[in-house]
């Protein structure tokens, strides 16, 4: 059968659950016996005009994503850290919606395929070379909007349970992302790390917790500046996307692909 979204209802209490609803009481009780000062009624409309709207992600029902083999496990805590990937696919010139849902299709076969048997895509999202952002596993969207849990991923062996993670289609060991993919990968990390509360400082590269090469050399030597617009955005409550961050025309590392980094010896 389809795999059911996860609700609050439906979810089991845990203990941080339970001591979150006994805070919520205390503060409720509290609340009743005074009425808030104008500077921390100032404070609360200011925090709230900071926070950052929620960035356009398709569901995988809006790029047709095949339905999972198993059922998905959902984890009943926040996540400790974001961890930025690369597909290591050709670096193509299509910048179209329909390029991002091809990519999106092509991962989900291959950690779905006999090879890797995954149930699902591995990772929670991917963001494509023009810079649309898709839901990679199941249930990945509806649990970053309510911000309490997420779904146990295949991406980052040993580390699955404590990480969230962004496939960035593409090649990055010579050259970082183009503009394109990074405004769209901008938005979706601080999205991210405001719903789950995570600072900036936790968004960190596959290489980080894995033996690999993942996300690519120039891609990671960038991480500091996704870091900082991160930051940025959180602060303001604008998305802050530094330009220059990579190539400014899709076509500029078009010939970068996996067998051209064979032939020069990478």
């Amino acid at each position: 059968m389809p795999e059911q979204s996860p609700t609050p209802s439906s979810r089991p209490w845990t203990r941080r659950t339970v001591l979150g609803g006994t805070g919520l009481a205390i503060a409720a009780g509290v609340a009743g016996c005074s009425r808030p000062e104008a500077g921390e009624e100032a404070e609360e409309t200011e925090a709230a005009a900071k926070r950052l709207p929620a960035p356009d992600i398709l569901t995988t029902a809006q790029w047709g994503a095949l339905q999972p083999n198993y059922h998905l496990q959902t984890l009943d805590e926040r996540p400790s850290y974001l961890v930025i990937h690369h597909t290591t696919t050709p670096n193509v010139t299509d910048g179209s919606r329909e390029a991002a849902e091809s990519i999106a299709k092509m991962v989900q076969n291959a950690h779905m395929g006999t090879y890797n048997d995954w149930g699902d895509t591995g990772q929670h999202f991917t963001v494509s070379r023009g810079g649309f952002a898709l839901e990679g596993r199941h249930g990945s969207r509806y649990t970053l909007e309510q911000g309490q849990s997420f779904m146990l991923g295949v991406h980052a062996l040993g580390f699955n349970a404590y990480a969230l993670g962004i496939e960035c289609e593409g090649l990055y060991t010579l050259n970082p992302p183009p503009q394109s993919l990074y405004a769209g990968l901008v938005p979706l990390a601080a999205y991210i790390c405001q719903q789950y509360e995570l600072p900036p400082s936790r968004i960190i590269g596959h290489r980080d917790v894995t033996a690999t090469s993942c996300c690519g050399d120039a891609f990671y030597g960038k991480l500091p500046v996704l870091r900082e617009d991160v930051r940025l955005s959180l602060a303001t409550g604008e998305y802050h996307v530094s330009e220059g961050f990579g190539a400014d025309n899709l076509f500029d590392d078009a010939h970068v692909t996996p067998d051209y980094l064979q032939e020069q010896g990478h």
